[in-house]
């Protein structure tokens, strides 16, 4: 399951709703906003969810990785494949 997707999952819970509940959401392998009066103040993910988002955040340093991603999406969306020599290039080989 991807981060974002996990994030769109995300559970609201209260301050005193966590006090008494903090065990069972520490062991679950779900995202919660934690909320004061209704006002999201905190965010709960799970550890690989974080480091998945860090390595994203690092990738999209990379400008020419997010033309290539950038390029890649205009060509799915045109029905257009991605060329095997431009695809080893990419990767290295």
């Amino acid at each position: 399951m991807s981060a974002i997707s996990l994030i769109k999952k995300s559970h609201y819970i209260g301050t005193r709703q966590l006090r008494g509940s903090l065990a069972k959401v520490l062991k679950s392998r779900d995202s919660y906003f934690v909320t004061d009066h209704g006002k999201p103040v905190k965010a709960m993910i799970p550890y690989e969810v974080l480091l998945e988002l860090l390595d994203i955040m690092e990738e999209l340093k990379d400008k020419t990785l997010v033309k290539e991603i950038a390029l890649g999406r205009k060509e799915y969306a045109e029905g257009k494949s991605v060329p095997v020599s431009r695809l080893k290039k990419m990767l290295g080989y």
